[in-house]
């Protein structure tokens, strides 16, 4: 017996089309953002295939998961449901489907998101589900839908009461995206909602739009994804790649190269370099988290006034700091609200300094 059997809560309305208006996405009423549709792939993606595979294969597969993705509209709808079609279902055991699989719904009331419902697949739902919400509908409503953190996604449809009102709607303020580079925690491991990773909690403190650019166990410091970074006109690059250099040699042999490299190509960008939350659970944690420190420390010797520094000791405190972390690396959803906090504040100093 299944538990919906038992509870009805946890019953996942799945609808049909019938009487209702279908728009596939891309569409140009509803605004895209931190994904594009990859028309050589068949699917979304956030670096263009081209590029990622010259990268590494962690990024060529992981480039097609849609951490950061997301689509913002206004609509009077009372019904709205998805169609997603993807390659895999990616069922992980320490991360639930409705982080890393589904697609969550907020509205947005003022400069607030509130939280809606999830389209979520089950795990028998192998290439694709169909699922809908309810909305309070009435008037126009504005929407931001998230794409899922650990899954591709090949064809993604909106349907909507076949009369209602729908217009493209940017929640975000007038600034340049955030460019979030490096790891599993990066891309959302191991948050419970696809609108909980630390980007996207920063987003509705501050309504800044943000690109996702990060890579389980795939961001090493290359640099043809440090041209790539460079290549993307933001307001400040936030730099997170501690876990996934293979040892502190590797660390010590890109994490300059890495921002000089950068820098040469974006002058004015701010940047903000953060060291990962666990490191005392590496015998080189200490080691690489100096490495970085002295990556910001030569900068600033160097004359450069746009570069700043954010320890990961700091995120969870000392005092209960297994709480934070699901398998004691990645986050769980009390983790990633601490992150953001300690983030948030930061991003809001560099603003500042920098008049943004």
């Amino acid at each position: 017996m299944g538990i919906e059997k038992i509870d009805k809560n946890f019953i996942i309305q799945k609808g049909n089309a019938d009487g209702k208006a279908v728009y596939e996405i891309p569409h140009h009423k509803f605004g895209l953002h931190g994904v594009f549709y990859e028309e050589t792939q068949g699917c979304f993606a956030r670096v263009p295939f081209e590029i990622a595979q010259r990268v590494n294969e962690g990024v060529a597969e992981l480039t097609r998961h849609t951490s950061g993705g997301r689509i913002c509209f206004s609509t009077d709808s009372q019904i709205m449901q998805i169609t997603a079609r993807y390659k895999n279902l990616w069922i992980m055991s320490h991360m639930p489907l409705t982080g890393s699989g589904s697609f969550t719904l907020c509205e947005v009331e003022g400069e607030q998101e509130k939280f809606i419902g999830n389209f979520m697949p089950i795990s028998t739902d192998k290439q694709g589900f169909t699922a809908t919400l309810n909305l309070k509908g009435g008037t126009l409503r504005n929407y931001v839908l998230y794409f899922p953190l650990y899954n591709d996604v090949q064809a993604l449809s909106v349907a909507l009461d076949e009369n209602a009102r729908v217009e493209k709607y940017d929640p975000y303020r007038d600034i340049k995206p955030i460019l979030y580079y490096g790891s599993s925690i990066t891309q959302g491991g191991c948050a419970n909602r696809t609108d909980g990773a630390y980007q996207a909690l920063i987003c509705k403190r501050n309504r800044v739009d943000f690109i996702n650019l990060g890579f389980s166990g795939s961001a090493k410091g290359e640099d043809v994804m440090t041209d790539y970074l460079a290549s993307i006109d933001c307001s400040l690059f936030v730099c997170d790649y501690d876990h996934n250099a293979p040892n502190a040699a590797h660390l010590q042999a890109t994490h300059f190269r890495l921002y000089e490299r950068y820098r040469k190509q974006r002058p004015d960008v701010p940047i903000l370099f953060i060291t990962k939350p666990d490191w005392q659970r590496d015998a080189e944690g200490d080691i690489r988290h100096q490495i970085i420190k002295n990556t910001y420390l030569q900068a600033k010797k160097l004359g450069d006034k746009k570069v700043y520094f954010l320890s990961g000791k700091v995120f969870y405190g000392k005092k209960d700091a297994a709480e934070y972390a699901v398998d004691g690396c990645h986050p769980t959803d009390r983790g990633f609200h601490r992150m953001a906090e300690v983030i948030y504040k930061k991003i809001r100093r560099i603003y500042e300094d920098n008049k943004i």
